[in-house]
């Protein structure tokens, strides 16, 4: 089983719609995925544990979920490190309502990203 994390607009699990902004959406929706069937989700606080904004904070409370992969429509380079250096994959190209994404990620048409080609500096 695979454990796949959507940045979401609201709590609404799969009827949600994706989220443009990976680190500051508000829910993520968690997608439990066996043999490409939607075996169970449920939708999650992108509140950082210290109330702060922290380009990591996602990524730890994705790892406390024990989240596998993370399908995005855009995200910047040092939360894109985050989850890789937790072993968690990134795909790139998530758009419409939860469910859409998840059945895009099961028919191989989004695109695995990594850090290759991304900068670490501080204005992202």
């Amino acid at each position: 089983m695979t454990k796949i994390a959507i940045p979401s607009m609201s709590d609404s699990g799969l009827e949600s719609d994706v989220c443009a902004h990976y680190g500051s959406c508000e829910y993520f929706t968690i997608v439990d995925v066996d043999n490409k069937n939607i075996v169970g989700f449920e939708s999650i606080s992108n509140l950082s544990p210290e109330g702060e904004h922290n380009c990591a904070a996602p990524s730890i409370i994705l790892k406390s979920h024990n989240v596998d992969a993370v399908l995005i429509s855009g995200i910047g380079g040092r939360p894109l490190m985050s989850l890789v250096e937790k072993d968690i994959k990134v795909f790139a190209g998530a758009t419409g309502k939860v469910s859409n994404a998840v059945e895009d990620y099961n028919n191989g048409l989004l695109r695995e990203i990594s850090t290759n080609g991304t900068c670490n500096c501080s204005h992202h």
